[in-house]
């Protein structure tokens, strides 16, 4: 068997130089799909794009949610969404966003701006088995607020709150769906002192369960 390699690809059209941007695959359309990011001295960004494995190309909807940097994507399989939530704008004031956004590879529509608040580097992941997008954590960037501890899930239509107890308050942390077992798994992060962590959890949709642990790092 051939072992797994990665492939560097320069495509003449592509997105700008950027950090802080969200990429997720929309697995009914067969594209990933990019939106926003941090530019430096430019500013955060509202540009989409998608990449079909050969070519970028620059969509241009005719409304978009506003720049930002920092945010959250994830794929809803069941309704053939993109969903967006979160981030930051520092042209802004606050510059914290709390907004929902989905994206069906046509239009974007904002779907709501309550629910777990204002908050950056927040992570989801789709849970395919419940049909259900979670969110976890998240902080405001260039403050003194500490990240949040909270655990929501959007059905499509609302934000619920879940779990009380779970992981420590952190943001910029990564998740990922383990089909195979059902599983949420989230790793890393930064704390409210912003001190990397190394902790593992995973969410079944009703409980947190703490597992091992990898060297610290940060999302």
């Amino acid at each position: 068997m051939a072992q797994p390699q990665w492939t560097f690809l320069s495509p003449v059209t592509r997105p700008s130089a950027r950090t802080e941007h969200a990429m997720v695959w929309d697995a009914g359309r067969g594209l990933v799909v990019l939106f926003g990011g941090n530019a430096g001295a430019r500013g955060q960004l509202d540009d989409t794009w998608e990449w079909d494995g050969n070519t970028w190309l620059n969509r241009t909807p005719a409304s978009s949610p506003p720049r930002r940097a920092g945010h959250s994507m994830a794929y809803d399989a069941r309704r053939g969404v993109v969903v967006l939530f979160g981030g930051y704008d520092q042209a802004n004031s606050p510059q914290e966003l709390g907004d929902t956004w989905e994206w069906d590879g046509v239009t974007w529509r904002l779907r709501g701006t309550s629910g777990p608040g204002r908050w950056a580097w927040s992570s989801m992941c789709y849970d395919a088995m419940r049909g259900r997008t979670v969110l976890f954590g998240g902080g405001v960037p260039h403050t003194t607020v500490w990240p949040s501890g909270d655990t929501w899930e959007w059905d499509g239509a609302t934000w619920t709150q879940r779990a009380s107890t779970g992981p420590a308050a952190r943001a910029r942390h990564a998740m990922a769906y383990d089909a195979a077992r059902g599983v949420c798994v989230m790793f890393g992060g930064e704390d409210p002192a912003w001190a990397r962590m190394t902790d593992t959890w995973e969410w079944n949709g009703s409980t947190w369960t703490q597992r091992g642990r990898p060297s610290r790092r940060r999302g």
